[in-house]
């Protein structure tokens, strides 16, 4: 049984492996040759009393790697309001660090496989999530890009940019101007792309062929004003676009319909949230997610994703799957074992003699 660090697994993956993996996966999502462990929160009051605790859990199989994976998450969270946005943010209790694990098991044998943090691994798979969506569905000669966020999923969000585009220029914003420009400084040493801290948010947006959000609001955050012809949108959170972001668009697509996502995840009398976090799109009927193709749809061919330069797009990153890191488990297995990584247990620690 193998341990695996968050430094391990930055060393290991790659965004490009990612996101080829992942086409594989949704490929067989598509001819229903994987099997979903649905994603369920779990909530309790907390201490600090503006926090509450959840207790996630997702999974899924692969039988092409013969793998199960489970993900779970133990999180103290709290919704701060920044820059006049409510936000969904997670504390550090754990000795100043954070719980998340990802176990993944055999199919054939049943063994516990390996073990590891989630950080990393969630981090790649939304990343390369997004990064197919735009492979797909912005237009092929995209060279320009703006970047709303500068946390640890913009970063992932901008490597699946530059894996899925030849983007020869991305400007940046978030409310912080030394975020920004640090995330823009360290970024361009890391791609050799030029990254511009933009000054303000309008100018973020304005002449771009590509628009990314990748932030932890829980309001919305693209503006349906700011959409022009030919342009691709892309969000990791379903909050981040409205029913009019949609409108303004001529093809929209979900990353997944085999879940519909917990949108009340947050425990009733959690201070700083809006009311319209109850009554975003999804609660029309005519806006679920369901009404709208998906990954597997695009990946599979079963529905057409931009037909002419000048069509507007939008991909939402609505719900993750636990099949993600049944998936990213296998790309780790795989390499880690040729490339030397990993602590070794012994297996009989996490297998039984009694009859359970």
């Amino acid at each position: 049984m193998y341990v695996f660090s968050n430094e391990d697994i930055e060393r290991i993956l790659t965004m490009q492996e990612c996101m080829e993996i992942l086409e594989t996966l949704y490929k067989d999502i598509a001819e229903e040759k994987a099997l979903l462990i649905p994603r369920v929160d779990n909530l309790l009051p907390a201490v600090p009393d503006d926090a509450y605790y959840g207790f996630k859990y997702m999974g899924g199989g692969w039988p092409r790697f013969q793998m199960v994976a489970l993900r779970v998450n133990s999180d103290i969270i709290t919704h701060p309001e920044i820059s006049g946005h409510a936000r969904r943010v997670k504390m550090p209790l754990a000795n100043g660090q954070w719980v998340g694990l990802v176990q993944l098991y055999s199919i054939e044998t049943g063994e516990l496989l390996a073990i590891f943090p989630d950080g990393v691994t969630q981090r790649m798979r939304v990343g390369a999530t997004n990064g197919l969506g735009m492979k797909y569905l912005s237009r092929k000669n995209a060279v320009r890009a703006g970047l709303i966020g500068s946390g640890w999923q913009a970063g992932a969000q901008l490597m699946a940019l530059l894996a899925a585009r030849p983007v020869q220029e991305v400007k940046v914003f978030s409310p912080s101007q030394k975020n920004r420009e640090v995330f823009a400084a360290e970024m361009h040493q890391k791609t050799g792309v030029r990254i511009v801290a933009a000054e303000s948010l309008e100018a973020c947006v304005q002449d771009v062929d590509i628009l990314l959000s990748a932030t932890s609001s829980i309001e919305r955050v693209i503006d349906p004003e700011w959409l022009k012809p030919g342009m691709h949108v892309s969000c990791i959170k379903s909050q981040e676009v409205d029913e009019t972001v949609f409108d303004a668009c001529d093809h929209v697509f979900m990353h997944t319909n085999a879940q519909a996502k917990q949108m009340d995840n947050v425990l009733p009398g959690t201070p700083n949230i809006p009311d319209k976090h109850l009554g975003g799109w999804w609660k029309n009927e005519k806006k679920t997610s369901a009404g709208f193709p998906d990954l597997s749809d695009i990946v599979s061919g079963r529905a057409p994703g931009r037909t002419h330069d000048d069509d507007i797009t939008c991909f939402v990153n609505n719900i993750g799957l636990g099949l993600q890191f049944a998936a990213m488990g296998a790309l780790i297995m795989d390499k880690a074992k040729s490339l030397g990584f990993g602590k070794e247990l012994p297996g009989e620690w996490f297998t039984e003699s009694v009859h359970p």
